[in-house]
């Protein structure tokens, strides 16, 4: 009995092992040739006519988009064994994200200890499905210790909507509509020892990032 669980247990971690490095190197692979489409996108765009261009930005910002992604499954899978704590300053963050088209809020000093690049992916997914989803404006809190709310005021989702993508995030699926952003941002709070929760709001979509119990936010 104890035998046939120790090969089940290997045969398990060699599959999770070879999971992880298969995706790892199909991120990485994909990083170059995403990088030459988006600098011919941009030669593009310069060259070609005014009725053209806006056809153009929005394939230039799905690229945009397939690259934060990417980005995100090689910080993830790099940050596996043990990520790197440090107490960092939200809002000083936000500028060096590059995220266009939102305005930001930030109730107070929003200051947390995690991994900066665990971070800025999770956040990058999340302002990218307030983008997708209509938002102008993202506020962020500290609602509880060590939990960041990131609140948009987009079109949000029904009660039964948020309750399936919660339960698809406990389960590490693919969140619907939402694609592989909230997935990703779930595997950033896991890694930090906690979990992502999707709290009722009024109006739009909110999102709180647990960093879990066993840090202390400065």
């Amino acid at each position: 009995m104890h035998r046939a669980i120790d090969e089940l247990t290997q045969r398990l971690a060699l599959r999770l092992a070879r999971e992880r490095a298969f995706t790892g190197h199909a991120a990485h692979s994909l990083r170059t040739p995403l990088a030459g489409i988006d600098a011919q996108l941009a030669i593009a765009l310069r060259e070609s006519p005014p009725e053209l261009q806006p056809r153009l930005q929005r394939v230039r910002t799905a690229a945009h988009r397939l690259h934060r992604v990417v980005s995100a499954l090689l910080t993830l899978f790099r940050s596996s064994a043990a990520i790197r704590l440090q107490e960092l300053d939200v809002g000083e963050m936000l500028p060096r994200l590059a995220v266009e088209g939102l305005r930001f809020e930030i109730a107070t000093p929003l200051r947390l200890r995690a991994d900066a690049d665990l971070l800025a992916a999770a956040l990058l997914n999340l302002f990218d499905n307030s983008l997708r989803h209509g938002a102008t404006r993202v506020r962020l809190s500290l609602p509880r210790s060590n939990v960041l709310r990131v609140h948009d005021d987009g079109a949000g989702v029904s009660p039964e909507q948020r309750e399936s993508l919660q339960i698809a995030l406990a389960g590490q699926l693919d969140a619907g509509g939402s694609g592989l952003g909230l997935l990703l941002v779930e595997l950033v709070a896991r890694a930090h020892g906690g979990s992502l929760q999707l709290p009722a709001v009024e109006q739009g979509f909110a999102a709180d990032l647990d960093f879990g119990r066993q840090q202390t936010a400065a």
